[in-house]
């Protein structure tokens, strides 16, 4: 039921380990910062085209019992609530077009240790915030999917999602243009390396919840935020650090090549 109610290497060298620059490839570090910017106005082109990207706060709370502090017990111990730890961890998440739902990383309900989740905070590009407990939320594979009411959404554009057939990797689905896509995608937030980001001054601003976009569509979203071009060991960009929107998330099965 809905409950939400209104409320080191340079970046040359990391391309061309990956094979999958492009004309990036051809770049040394003094030539990075066009490119980013290049890079990074397709991201705000992306965002005011869609603005469907919502801000989360999971709120956790543990309690702590008289025999967590006490080792030894005497005849007539009782248990007794001393407190409540509180504690907030953040992500971000996507609404979907044509649906009710706002999808994230699975890993963001990740309980810490000993903490169970008391509520979750969704601030959407309209304004709007909305509360709700564990019962809005599903897991399903690597993304979870939060219910929100039409209210808190009023005026945004959700995401076209485009499925990729469980055990494909988006380079399987949609071949080796995905690759520079990625590139282009992980430079535009300021993920090249150490080096090239104290050369060029900009920011690893990646969260944990934003999404990769491909012809138009959401792909995947981001589960972990790397330091640096993450390079699989086989060549080209890796994806381990996505998760990617499956039939199950509603999706078509869409390998556009």
């Amino acid at each position: 039921m809905n409950i939400f109610q209104l409320g080191n290497k340079t970046l040359l060298a990391a391309c061309l380990a990956a094979g999958a620059c492009g004309a990036l490839s051809a770049q040394t570090p003094a030539g990075v910062q066009p490119a980013l910017e290049r890079a990074a106005l397709q991201a705000r082109q992306n965002y005011r085209q869609f603005r469907p990207v919502a801000e989360i706060s999971f709120e956790w709370t543990k309690p702590v019992y008289l025999s967590d502090m006490v080792h030894r017990r005497r005849p007539g111990f009782r248990e007794t609530l001393i407190d409540v730890k509180h504690k907030t961890t953040h992500c971000r998440g996507v609404l979907g077009e044509g649906t009710s739902r706002v999808f994230t990383p699975s890993v963001c309900l990740r309980a810490p240790k000993g903490y169970t989740l008391k509520q979750m905070r969704l601030r959407f590009a309209n304004g709007k915030t909305g509360t709700g407990s564990a019962r809005s939320v599903q897991v399903k594979g690597d993304l979870a999917e939060i219910v929100v009411s039409a209210d808190l959404t009023e005026g945004i554009k959700g995401a076209p999602l485009a499925a990729v057939a469980e055990g494909k990797t988006l380079r399987e689905a949609y071949g080796a243009g995905v690759q520079n896509a990625l590139v282009q995608f992980f430079m535009s937030r300021g993920v090249i390396s150490a080096r090239s980001s104290r050369l060029t001054g900009v920011k690893n601003t990646l969260r944990v919840g934003d999404p990769f976009y491909y012809n138009g569509k959401l792909v995947a979203l981001v589960n972990r935020v790397p330091s640096r071009l993450p390079v699989s060991l086989w060549g080209g960009v890796s994806e381990d650090g996505l998760s990617l929107v499956r039939v199950q998330h509603g999706g078509g099965l869409l390998a556009e090549k």
